[in-house]
């Protein structure tokens, strides 16, 4: 007869007597109750743990980066942070450095736009003020959330990297993965040029030429059975696609968003004009 306390307490699966985790669901076998001991070490495992992740994973972004992307592709993902939180946890640093870093200034509104809109006919339909604002909203917030912006990106980049890379044996998928760890590369590389743009001035064009720098080291590392000048050619080409993707991306939200905004925005009298002129 199997005595519960050889049973896992989550999922009742049988244990042997000296396993440590249940087989079935993954929970430790040695449970006991909830006081300030477990508490402490719980609390201790999960900030060590994230922290062991993510400086491993940042380590290794900048000593090995095509070898270690290989070897993540190829399933050695324990020691690793996960690429999407990686992401998010480097673009909320950044965001938290800038917000502190941000001057108290209030934002100056573009009076002489809204007055010279004011005086066109199409004033009478469109609230100017109001959707200049609403404008102004959207571009602080992506500019606030950086993260969020890259993400945004970055299924454009991908698709434009896999056509670029096309005859190689990664897929859409695998490139998503890529990107999401070279972007959190990027991200943890741009704390100091927060910092330096706050105190120096504009380094933006280093920081991006920089960037581009290690994408390229990166990729060569990570397709090294291929010469040097063969995978930085594929990768020039690919960021051209990237920037011809992300063109007609761009313009394409543009276009929704001021829809939006004219719907928002627009007085009563805007839909029956609009409709007589289609």
């Amino acid at each position: 007869m199997i005595g519960l306390e050889n049973r896992c307490k989550n999922c009742s699966q049988h244990l042997l007597l000296n396993q440590k985790y249940c087989h079935a669901c993954g929970q430790k076998s040695d449970t006991h109750r909830i006081n300030f001991h477990f508490l402490l070490h719980e609390v201790q495992h999960g900030i060590l743990h994230v922290h062991s992740g993510i400086v491993f994973t940042i380590k290794e972004l900048f000593t090995r980066p095509g070898h270690m992307l290989r070897e993540y592709l190829d399933g050695r993902r324990k020691q690793h942070f996960p690429p999407l939180l990686f992401v998010l946890v480097m673009g909320s640093v950044c965001a938290l450095i800038q917000f502190f870093l941000k001057h108290k200034t209030e934002a100056k509104s573009d009076h002489t736009l809204t007055t010279n809109l004011s005086k066109t006919e199409i004033a009478n339909y469109i609230d100017f003020k109001g959707l200049i604002a609403y404008f102004e909203h959207i571009f602080e917030w992506l500019g606030g959330h950086l993260a969020f912006t890259i993400l945004l990106m970055l299924p454009i980049a991908a698709l434009a990297f896999f056509l670029g890379f096309r005859k190689y044996r990664y897929n859409y998928p695998e490139w998503l993965v890529i990107l999401l760890f070279l972007a959190g590369q990027c991200l943890t590389f741009y704390v100091p040029f927060i910092f330096l743009s706050h105190f120096a001035g504009n380094f933006n064009f280093l920081f991006f030429v920089l960037c581009w720098a290690f994408v390229t080291f990166s990729l060569i590392q990570l397709f090294n059975s291929r010469g040097k000048w063969y995978v930085f050619l594929r990768a020039c080409w690919s960021l051209f696609l990237s920037y011809l993707f992300s063109v007609i991306y761009i313009i394409f939200a543009i276009l929704l968003i001021t829809a939006v905004g004219i719907l928002l925005y627009g007085y009563d009298n805007i839909t029956p004009k609009i409709m007589n002129k289609l």
